[in-house]
């Protein structure tokens, strides 16, 4: 069951130069689906999960496309119904949750508050699912001690189990994770990574995961897309991509992990960077850096071929070939 349909969604910056920061993109989420979105800095993926419930900041506004939550266009609603989705149906782990909570408010009053906006629940019962995400995110054997705590109290940990907390909190169907480990040390990560995979079989949630960290995408996403400068280049079943990547840029990147490379020889890297606003690339934004780039590739644009019977999309006139098992 698909619960999210992106179709052909575009967002401009209009502050200074109007611009395309992310370019007609569609994508779909099906219920209990974990979707990873990566890419290197500055490709779009945080804007494009802030747009879906138009958190995006003033100079940024949707310009084309429809977001489409259980058949519902979230382009079209009022601002009134979109608060009645964030937070409910619709939730968000911050990269640094405790940067987002109240310092002045103990974090098991604030996770009580976020259930009151959206539940009819008595004090009580508040108070009991409080105690209960709580228990639900680790806390089992110390909420009451947690509960009271204010966010500068938190450790990293404690503070993104928090965020988590908070998104569970109305049983939400969707949870968008904006790099959650980011700031964590690698034991604290795995552990994050696990909880999110145990939220999401006990409340049958769907995930976007945002992340630059492939082996995180590799080991905990159903599906992914692979984002370049505001566009998916390639997309598909997280073990086909890892398995046979056919874009130049996703192959790059997974060229570029530990494992791809035995113990002595020189890391892949690939050369270039995002391009910036002032490039002024006339056909693919990758052909700057691409290995197997034509004269065809530099002078068009490249449309993005989805394949929605078989779970594929591709950006690129001269993809990789398929590997023979």
């Amino acid at each position: 069951m698909v619960i999210l349909n992106v179709k052909n969604l575009s967002i401009e910056e209009i502050s200074k130069v109007n611009r395309v920061v992310v370019d007609e993109i569609s994508f779909s989420l099906k219920k209990s689906e974990v979707l990873g979105i990566v890419g290197e800095s500055g490709s779009g993926k945080t804007v494009t999960a802030m747009s879906l419930l138009n958190l995006l900041s003033d100079d940024l506004k949707i310009s084309k496309g429809s977001i489409y939550f259980l058949n519902k266009n979230l382009c079209n609603v009022s601002e009134k119904e979109l608060e009645e989705i964030r937070g409910n149906s619709f939730s968000i782990v911050f990269q640094n949750p405790i940067s987002s909570l109240n310092p002045l408010m103990k974090v098991g009053k604030q996770i009580s508050e976020v259930i009151k906006k959206h539940q009819n629940l008595d004090k009580n019962q508040r108070l009991n699912r409080t105690f209960e995400v709580l228990s639900d995110v680790g806390f089992k054997d110390n909420f009451m001690e947690i509960y009271h705590k204010y966010p500068h109290e938190l450790s990293g940990g404690q503070g993104q189990r928090i965020g988590i907390a908070m998104a569970i909190a109305n049983n939400p169907k969707i949870i968008i994770a904006d790099e959650p480990t980011t700031a964590l040390d690698k034991n604290t990560q795995e552990q994050i990574l696990k909880l999110l995979k145990d939220i999401q079989k006990k409340y049958q949630t769907s995930i976007i995961l945002i992340s630059h960290d492939l082996d995180i995408i590799k080991n905990f996403t159903d599906n992914a897309l692979i984002m370049y400068f505001g566009q998916i280049v390639e997309s598909g079943s997280t073990h086909d991509i890892f398995l046979n990547p056919h874009h130049h840029y996703t192959k790059g990147l997974l060229d570029s992990l530990p494992e791809n490379f035995r113990k002595g020889e020189p890391i892949k890297v690939m050369k270039g960077g995002i391009p910036n606003i002032n490039d002024n690339i006339e056909g693919c934004f990758f052909s700057p850096r691409c290995p197997e780039v034509t004269e065809n590739c530099k002078k068009n644009r490249i449309d993005y071929i989805l394949d929605e019977k078989n779970n594929k999309g591709i950006r690129c006139i001269n993809p990789i070939k398929e590997k023979e098992l």
